[in-house]
């Protein structure tokens, strides 16, 4: 009878792990917001909980305070949103940033929203697509719509009360979403190789004709529409290398200045 229970305990925690898409060590948050019923939170966050272990990894934000909230980016492996049973949530373009932020790279978003089979005068409801979308806008790839089905009757009174639409046109759908590998906004150094092989000196070979085009001579020097010392200096930095142009490396700004003021 003992195994009996452990095997059916087990199987009942594999089925929450498939729907949740969560696994033991993750660190989930779960967004909420007034539409929520607390007994319904709570045991959300109860059942999450046994899932990922101990030591604090389960979050639990309202949704109008998650921009305020003091988590660092990249803080969370799953975040469900709307998942609240009898939850009305809506998902912001701003809620969606600050989801993606805080989402750590390959970590994934699971959310609910009621949303209106068809686009009309209610701007506040989006259809599926305009969801679907503004997860994408947000920074997530691998959109998908999970499910699509009729509201229930306490989702029904939900959505009536808090977002005070009285249409009968609404569906409740579930979508996921995730991360890219990668931070948004990140960089790499990219190494770009512009110049030949060296030579048997050991110095980089130079077109001859680059070389003749990028020489300065001492005619230039008197040239009496030099550019000013300070674009002088601005030019070598940006187009002068003793690696890509060795003879310009003996030119110098200061001499030219020099012969100027002797001038």
């Amino acid at each position: 009878d003992r195994s009996a229970l452990r095997f059916a305990a087990a199987a009942a925690a594999a089925v929450e792990m498939g729907e949740y898409g969560v696994t033991p060590g993750q660190r989930v948050a779960i967004i909420w917001d007034s539409s929520s019923p607390v007994e319904a939170l709570k045991d959300l966050v109860d059942k999450i909980q046994a899932l990922v272990g101990a030591d604090n990894r389960v979050s639990v934000e309202n949704i109008n305070q998650l921009s305020q909230s003091a988590h660092r980016e990249s803080s969370f492996d799953v975040i469900l949103s709307g998942l609240v049973p009898g939850s009305a949530v809506q998902h912001s373009v701003e809620v969606l940033a600050e989801i993606a932020r805080i989402l750590k790279p390959g970590g994934r978003v699971l959310l609910k929203e009621p949303v209106v089979t068809e686009s009309g005068n209610n701007s506040r409801i989006k259809t599926a697509a305009k969801l679907s979308t503004a997860l994408t806008l947000s920074g997530l790839v691998e959109v998908k719509e999970l499910q699509k089905e009729a509201l229930t009757l306490e989702e029904t009174q939900s959505v009536r009360e808090h977002l005070g639409y009285q249409g009968n046109d609404l569906l409740i759908v579930q979508i996921e979403g995730r991360k890219p590998n990668f931070e948004v906004g990140s960089s790499s150094q990219i190494k770009l190789a512009f110049a030949k092989n060296p030579g048997p000196s050991g110095k980089p070979s130079v077109d001859p004709a680059t070389a003749k085009l990028w020489t300065l001579s001492a005619n230039d020097m008197n040239d009496e529409e030099m550019v000013p010392g300070f674009l002088c200096e601005a030019l070598l930095l940006l187009l002068l290398s003793p690696l890509f142009f060795p003879t310009l490396s003996s030119f110098s700004c200061a001499s030219w200045e020099a012969s100027q003021l002797r001038r």
